[in-house]
């Protein structure tokens, strides 16, 4: 009688990369160098004006629950950003949601949008917690294959084929984790399109959308003229905000809003009050920081790739945007524990060069028999983590 019933959680894993860094980490308590390419956390530090904004909240005694959806110069400040940069054709700071970070916004956008039974469109390879966000939300993950063959493109036509009368929403995520892929103006406007043709929703997951390389275009599905498109935005990776759990997520659907708003107060009951003034500041301070690191970023992603050329046992994709880089394993690596898919190969890397990566399997089926490699820790690990690997694998 008192024992749990099956739950939609158990349907969840802990996380795979977490075993990752806490063997690195053991391994660094025992003396060992190593590189940390395993998890996405910038290696660089909060903008001091940012900082200062956060130490000034709290001098100030901004320590108190504040509006559940967010307090007004932080939704003020993020409606003239999304207007202006994103070009998204927001009415009012009432169509923006403050939220724990942009996963806090996945959760409370799926759990919005979907009923038991509907079906969610996402490509295959991708973050983990999408997919298990929309698990946890009732709904069904239906992943849309990425391959070498189409340089991992997401594409309106592949996504055509697994449109059925359940489908609720289709994810873009550009630029894209795991494989570094951005989407086109051409190819995002291929996907609404198809969206609005249906009738349903798009979420568009932009939480890289300033990590982009070699000038390409960031553009955001909402701009495009059709109204039933949720955007979730991070403080994560913009500005070196990771630990302080900032995003936010915004949409012209009434409904939609104020199921969103309800989610907020059930499940956070309003994001850290000081830290709100600091998004304040990130967003309406100067942007050098923002704009240096992803000049640092595009720094390590050549310093990887290059080190990967004489890497014979990986193919890689070169990144176009966000701090990834995707590798296919050759089939002729011999494997590792009498293994050949992504985990033996992540365990070989850690035990013989300390270098972390993440085996592609935890990004979904088309995962398997890939590794991710991070850069965004230091540039000192990329460079000297890229030489290791062309040893370990030349």
């Amino acid at each position: 009688m008192g024992e749990l019933q099956k739950n939609a959680v158990d349907s969840i894993e802990l996380g795979g990369i977490v075993t990752l860094r806490d063997r690195l980490i053991e391994l660094q308590g025992q003396g060992r160098k190593v590189f940390r390419l395993e998890s996405g956390d910038p290696s660089f530090d909060v903008p001091p004006h940012v900082i200062e904004a956060i130490d000034k909240a709290l001098a100030d005694g901004h320590t108190h629950y504040t509006a559940g959806a967010g307090i007004k110069p932080f939704r003020e400040a993020i409606y003239n950003k999304v207007r202006e940069a994103n070009r998204i054709p927001l009415s009012g700071p009432e169509q923006v949601l403050v939220t724990n970070g942009a996963m806090h916004a996945l959760y409370v956008a799926f759990r919005s949008l979907c009923s038991p039974g509907d079906e969610v469109l996402m490509p295959d390879p991708t973050w983990t917690e999408t997919a298990d966000n929309v698990t946890l939300s009732g709904g069904v993950a239906v992943r849309v294959p990425l391959d070498a063959s189409t340089g991992y493109r997401y594409r309106a036509d592949a996504i055509a084929k697994c449109i059925t009368p359940r489908t609720r929403a289709i994810v873009i995520n550009s630029p894209h984790n795991p494989t570094g892929g951005v989407c086109t103006r051409e190819e995002i406007a291929a996907i609404v399109e198809l969206a609005s043709r249906h009738g349903i929703y798009v979420l568009s997951d932009e939480a890289y959308e300033h990590v982009l390389f070699d000038g390409r275009e960031h553009v955001s599905p909402a701009s495009l003229g059709y109204d039933r498109v949720l955007s979730v935005f991070s403080f994560s990776k913009s500005y070196a905000m990771s630990g302080l759990r900032l995003g936010y997520v915004t949409t012209t659907d009434a409904a939609l809003l104020q199921r969103m708003t309800k989610l907020l107060r059930c499940t956070i009951n309003g994001v850290n009050s000081a830290t709100q003034y600091g998004g304040v500041a990130a967003l309406t301070g100067p942007q050098d920081a923002t704009r240096a690191m992803a000049a640092e970023y595009q720094r390590r992603r050549d310093a990887l790739w290059q080190g990967l050329q004489s890497a014979k046992l990986l193919h890689p994709f070169k990144p176009e945007g966000a701090f990834y880089l995707w590798a296919r394993i050759d089939d002729a690596w011999p494997g590792f524990d009498g293994k050949r898919d992504g985990w033996a190969m992540t365990r070989f890397l850690i035990e013989e060069t300390g270098v972390g990566s993440a085996p592609g399997e935890v990004f979904g089926p088309c995962g398997a028999g890939h590794v991710r490699f991070a850069f965004s820790c230091s540039t000192e690990q990329v460079v000297e983590g890229a030489k290791l690997l062309a040893r370990a694998l030349g």
